[in-house]
């Protein structure tokens, strides 16, 4: 047989280990009660962090922050079947994995699985897809804001007019008026149907901050890879949990990288960094960019406005709208040719102690 050939071959221990810590898939040995006894590379890098770190923990409680098994986990049916067991998995950040639960027999009668990760969120959320429902979402998001702030507006115009009807007389004023406060009260009805036409995001996970950036690593490499910019991303050691729409948050990071893009005119850098501060998470995404002068940075955060040809002048806009529905804050520091850099706070969440994946 082609196995008893592989066997054959005693190949030596450092030879299988560069082997399998070349693969691009996350590999790793589990005992009965899913600690990690072993894993490879590709494994602790998709964690963001070292392998003594992840080394003895529960693998539910890594990647799903639960405080139990996850429901339906190919592994665990893997230990009650003795069989090959596969599934498809996502996280609380929105990452897709298919995963498989391969039974082990060792010499010592011990019960272990190989379970083999292959991340596919990329594949699932394609990048054409995803620009695609950022657009929508988008403009969702700033038709709930011009929404609120018109509905505001004829409501104050609603008001006064009400107060003018007390002092005006005569049967051709009164009727002015009364064909005033119709129209705005359509105004106002016509809001509010355009408010339900707007699909809401149900979504409130509890999610690390630092897993959700490393996944959109090779998509926010793509974003800058036509401009001579490095960018470098750098994760926190510590768990960083907030709750919210993971893929808005996904919107809000894509958008400040975006603008921190057109901010450089020839070469430079982007940070993106995750820092625990008191009881938030921070995300910093700082760049070398031409800076804003004190006149810019009051408006760059009003809808449409815009320094750079065929731009929108949305992008802060919306990130500005996703943070605040997270519960969250943005924050901009910027001098004229000294870069800027934007720190989102968002309020540390607290781990459920369960939550369905």
């Amino acid at each position: 047989m082609q196995i008893d050939n592989l066997i054959s071959l005693n190949l030596e221990t450092e030879n299988l280990s560069e082997i399998l810590n070349n693969l691009d898939d996350n590999l790793s040995i589990l005992d009965e009660e899913c600690n990690i006894i072993w894993a490879n590379k590709a494994y602790y890098n998709r964690l963001g962090k070292k392998y003594d770190e992840i080394l003895g923990k529960k693998c539910y409680s890594l990647w799903h922050h639960l405080t139990s098994p996850c429901h339906d986990c190919p592994c665990v049916k893997s230990f009650k079947t003795g069989n090959t067991e596969i599934a498809e998995k996502v996280t609380p950040e929105g990452r897709h994995f298919i995963l498989v639960g391969i039974p082990l027999k060792t010499n010592d009668g011990r019960k272990l699985v190989f379970e083999i990760g292959r991340e596919i969120t990329e594949k699932k959320l394609s990048r054409e897809k995803v620009v695609e429902i950022l657009q929508i979402k988008a403009f969702n998001n700033l038709l709930g804001d011009f929404c609120h702030h018109l509905n505001n507006i004829f409501t104050g115009i609603y008001g006064f007019a009400q107060i003018l009807g007390k002092y005006i007389q005569g049967e051709k004023s009164e009727n002015y008026l009364g064909k005033l406060i119709n129209s705005i009260e359509r105004g106002i009805q016509f809001l509010k149907n355009i408010e339900k036409l707007k699909p809401v995001s149900n979504t409130n996970k509890v999610f690390d901050l630092n897993y959700l950036i490393i996944s959109m690593k090779n998509t926010l490499y793509d974003i800058v890879s036509q401009k001579n910019i490095k960018l470098n991303i750098s994760t926190s050691n510590l768990k960083s949990l907030i709750r919210g729409d993971p893929f808005q948050l996904r919107e809000l990071i894509f958008e400040l990288v975006k603008n921190a893009k057109d901010s450089i005119l020839d070469s430079g850098t982007i940070d993106i960094k995750i820092e625990k501060i008191d009881s938030k998470v921070v995300l910093i995404v700082k760049d070398s960019g031409i800076g804003m002068n004190e006149k810019i940075l009051k408006r760059c955060l009003d809808p449409f406005f815009t320094t750079y040809p065929r731009k929108f002048g949305l992008g802060l806009t919306i990130s500005k709208s996703i943070a605040e529905r997270m519960n969250g804050s943005l924050k901009i520091e910027s001098h004229p040719n000294s870069g800027t850099i934007i720190k989102v706070y968002f309020p540390e969440a607290i781990l459920p102690q369960e939550q369905d994946t």
